[in-house]
């Protein structure tokens, strides 16, 4: 399921993108590779759905979830919410995060 994920992102339907939100938001009841599956999939998806999204994905108390949610981020970076959000991310307590970050702004 985590790897179809990421091409559900492209669809037009509003549901499926409002599903990837949710998805993103269930850390209790959810696998990571599920979270950053719905990360990836949301890079595709309209800013102004996406960017909050993957905002709050940035707490995520996976390192992963949180690449996932930067890398997503950065193509969204024409938003300067998202920018925003980049830039909080390149103090995450991971260097691959930080990384990611810094080389998205």
């Amino acid at each position: 399921m985590a790897k179809a994920l990421p091409t559900l992102g492209t669809g037009s339907d509003t549901a499926v993108r409002s599903a990837l939100v949710a998805l993103v938001d269930d850390s209790d009841a959810l696998a990571w590779q599920v979270r950053a599956g719905a990360a990836t999939a949301l890079s595709a998806a309209d800013s102004d759905l996406a960017v909050p999204a993957l905002a709050k994905a940035l707490t995520d108390l996976n390192a992963d979830v949180r690449k996932a949610a930067v890398l997503a981020l950065s193509r969204h970076r024409a938003v300067e919410d998202a920018r925003t959000a980049l830039a909080t991310a390149t103090t995450d307590s991971d260097a691959d995060v930080r990384a990611c970050a810094t080389r998205a702004l």
